[in-house]
Parts: C-alpha cells; structure tokens; sequence
C-alpha cells in the first residue's frame, strides 16, 4: 500500500478498494452515495469523503496524521485482500472473493456498532439508515463540514437518558428499551473494549448479557468493531449459501464450529465476501 497526501487528501494506492461493496454490504449505515462511485458520512466522530480512483480510493478530507490514526485501521488497509484471494484454496469462496473484489472490512466505533446492529434485528438497510439518522440528528454532537452539519454519534449517557417514548419517535419501535437498556449498561461501566482481552466464546457470551443482544448481534459487533475476525453473523443470506454450496444443515449453534473449522481464523472476512456475493447475485 502506497499513500500520497494532496490538497487535504489521501490518494491510497490499492488494487483493493470499492466503496459500494464496502458500504452496502450491511456492516455499516452513515455512509451515502454522493457521487459515481463515491460515498460519505461520519465515523469516529469525523466527517469522511471516499471516492473510487483509477490508483486506488482518494479520502478527503485526510491528513497524514489522521490517515495513520483513524482510517487505515478503519478500513484494514494493512491487510491484503488480494493475497487473501489467491491464497484461498476453497473454490465457491474464491468465487465470491472475486465477485467482491474491493470489499474491506470495516473497523467501527464499539458503541456505535452495537446501538447500530440492536436496531437492525428484524429490519432493512434502508429503515436501519432512517432510524440511525434520526438518532444522530436529533442527540448526536453536531458539527460542521464546508458549510453543511453533520452529527456524531450519541455518547452511552445521552441514550440512557432518553425516554423509551422520545427513542421510538426516531422510528426504532419495539427496539426503544433495548437501546435504552443497552446504553444504560454501557454508560454504567459494562467496557465494550474490554472484550477485546477475551476468548470469542466469553466475549460472545459477555455482549449478550445486555438488551437486546443475540448471537447475530452479537457477532456483528464482535466482527465490525472489537476485531474478532473469527466471529461469523449467519443471517438468511449466509444460511443460504451455506446450505447450497457447502451442504450444511447443522443448526445456529453449530454455524460457527462449521465456519471456523473451514474458513480458518478470518471466517469472518469469508463470511462478507459470502454474503455480499449470494445477496447481489439473487437480485438478478
């Protein structure tokens, strides 16, 4: 990886890099399209601007500073999906790897994750965006890029001190308690950064003591945010595909003994590329 810094921005040089794939694979939702194949939003607090560029992706604004502190663990871009493709000896996974080509997982902010995947539970990414909207717009820090006004993401405290009431005019539902609950806990002292000193197993186990957490949430937040690369989310997309191209039949609790025995320590990486690939492909 090669990165030139020029008029406030990154130019990354990657082989590697989609913005689309990477932002409409259903592991983050602030960031929108604005432009052929761009996309921005807000993310650790700060405003961001990807573009795909014939070298690579260009992220603006970007300072060399904050391109090593924030976006080049945000978006990996220490690994090398490239070598994980042709290093990959496993035939339907190098096929949606190939088919995916550019997705990068994405390393979020804890707390945001979690409040993000709690309203997911039983919805779509175009309600999940809304809600999360709502939410940002109304109790998110605001603050202001070349002369519009984009908000943070609000801090544990400020949820926990919502009413279930105010949370559900956002749209969130039957949802409201269990953001409510979770950001009570999380403003209270439960340390989502503390899970990263765990086993998968125990970290799991842990997230699932607060509302509104099961074993989906749980992984997409041990997987999006907390490094697990490990942890796998089976939603119906992956069950699909594990189904029609793997034979598996094994029930949820079985999808992860499965899914590491096969896919190794970054089963998590193979389950973006899975699920990317069968959802785009059935649209067709």
């Amino acid at each position: 990886m090669d990165v030139a810094y020029e008029n406030g921005a990154a130019l990354v040089r990657t082989g590697c890099f989609e913005p689309r794939h990477i932002f409409e694979n259903g592991q983050a939702f602030r960031f929108f399209p604005c432009g052929a194949n761009a996309y921005e939003g807000v993310a650790h607090g700060r405003y961001l601007r990807v573009e795909k560029v014939p070298e690579g992706a260009r992220l603006y604004p970007c300072t060399q500073q904050d391109f090593e502190r924030v976006w080049k663990r945000y978006f990996d871009l220490e690994r090398d999906y490239a070598a994980l493709v042709s290093d990959c000896g496993d035939s339907v996974l190098k096929q949606g790897m190939q088919y995916g080509c550019g997705l990068r997982l994405l390393n979020q902010e804890p707390f945001e994750t979690l409040i993000s995947f709690i309203v997911s539970a039983n919805n779509h990414v175009k309600r999940i965006r809304g809600i999360l909207r709502r939410i940002c717009a109304l109790y998110g820090e605001p603050f202001s890029f070349e002369g519009k006004t984009w908000h943070r993401f609000p801090a544990p405290a400020i949820l926990a001190g919502l009413s279930e009431e105010a949370l559900g005019e956002c749209g969130s539902g039957y949802r409201a308690p269990y953001i409510k609950g979770a950001a009570r806990m999380a403003a209270e002292g439960f340390s989502l950064e503390a899970l990263r000193g765990m086993g998968y197993a125990d970290a799991k186990k842990e997230l699932q003591r607060l509302p509104g957490v099961g074993p989906k949430v749980a992984d997409c937040v041990l997987l999006f945010s907390l490094g697990f690369y490990d942890a796998f989310p089976a939603d119906v997309w992956v069950r699909r595909v594990l189904r029609e191209q793997y034979g598996f039949t094994g029930n949820d609790r079985q999808i992860y003994e499965f899914a590491r025995k096969r896919f190794g320590p970054y089963a998590g990486i193979a389950q973006q590329y899975l699920f990317f690939w069968k959802r785009e492909n059935s649209k067709s």
